[in-house]
């Protein structure tokens, strides 16, 4: 696959609005040879093909652009509730969300020692550890720079610049909590409270990211803002919910079910799962987890039992996505946008289970 994007042509840009087509732009010639501060051919075409082809690879990959989607619509929402002062959306600004996901996604799959992403191998399984480090931080990076070309005034663009640190800072201490903690090892009040701050920290801060960017581009009241920022951290816990709870419930899904049992990971699943359970079962869970990596059973019959105590609570995420949506109801206004936030939301949650 890496082999049919370097044949690629150099000038090839996507037509549409897409992560992909901003990767592309940046490795144009001229914009490359600017970065780079060369414009000898043959330096600029080993530069593209040793970043570009595998991020070429993967931006094609078919996936749900639920980041993007989320900040159009609080655009939309920010605008109604600016009266439309705010500026239109440049496209491009969605679509720095996807960028930044995608990075997190390469660097998140060499920290799982994940085999497939979206339907292919890995980056890191095709083109090794180092390299895919290296091109999953480069997308951590791409997104300040295009952010520069997209025409907001120095106000707009500084507060972006510091909405995305933040937010990447944030995404980094919730991977490292994530990655720290071994299932195994906590108490049931430490479950709850590790799962629900790493997933805010992570998946809620993208989602948080999405919303303040549309919002910041609408020029939208600071209280609207607020909300919206708050309803996307809501929304991006409660869809990891969802996400955590399909390993289990969905036969097609369990090969992230049993990825997240070898490696120890607190997630939504055991959290809900412990809330049916008694003490005593909890620490035999956990004992069982313990034996995985020696026991190739192990991992099955927990995974077997963890399914059957929340294969009913299907509920659970779609009523904070229902609570969040009431709350950013109540603090903006029953605005017509707010329509097109919930059908994107219902869409979504069908998609999981």
């Amino acid at each position: 696959m890496i082999q049919r994007a370097l044949q690629q042509p150099e000038t090839q840009r996507a037509t549409s609005h897409t992560a992909r087509a901003l990767l592309d732009r940046h490795f144009e010639t001229a914009e490359l040879a600017a970065l780079l501060g060369t414009r000898d051919a043959t330096s600029l075409s080993l530069a593209r093909a040793a970043t570009w082809a595998p991020l070429a690879d993967v931006l094609s990959r078919p996936g749900k652009g639920v980041r993007a989607r989320l900040v159009e619509r609080a655009h939309a929402i920010g605008r109604e509730a600016a009266l439309g002062k705010g500026q239109p959306l440049p496209p491009a600004l969605a679509q720095l969300l996807e960028l930044l996901h995608a990075g997190s996604l390469i660097i998140d799959d060499i920290e799982d020692g994940a085999l497939t992403r979206r339907g292919a191998p890995a980056l890191h399984r095709v083109i090794g550890t180092p390299l895919a480090i290296n091109a999953g931080n480069f997308l951590y990076f791409l997104p300040l720079l295009a952010l520069d070309e997209l025409g907001f005034d120095d106000t707009t663009a500084l507060a972006m610049h510091r909405q995305i640190t933040r937010s990447l800072l944030r995404c980094h201490h919730g991977q490292a909590l994530d990655l720290s903690l071994r299932v195994c090892d906590l108490s049931r009040e430490q479950l709850t409270a590790a799962v629900e701050l790493s997933t805010c920290l992570k998946t809620g801060a993208l989602m948080e990211l999405a919303c303040a960017l549309g919002a910041l581009a609408a020029h939208a009241p600071p209280s609207v803002a607020q909300a919206l920022t708050r309803f996307g951290c809501e929304a991006g816990i409660a869809l990891q919910m969802l996400d955590d709870l399909s390993g289990f419930i969905n036969p097609a899904r369990r090969e992230k079910a049993l990825e997240d049992l070898v490696a120890l990971r607190p997630t939504w699943a055991w959290v809900l799962a412990a809330e049916q359970v008694d003490d005593a079962t909890l620490l035999q869970w956990q004992r069982l987890a313990t034996t995985i990596n020696d026991d190739s059973s192990a991992a099955p019959l927990l995974l077997e039992q963890i399914a059957a105590r929340i294969c009913s609570l299907r509920e659970v995420p779609r009523v904070r996505i229902a609570r969040a949506l009431d709350e950013l109801r109540n603090s903006v206004g029953d605005l017509p946008s707010l329509s097109s936030l919930a059908l994107d939301l219902r869409e979504l949650e069908h998609g999981y289970v």
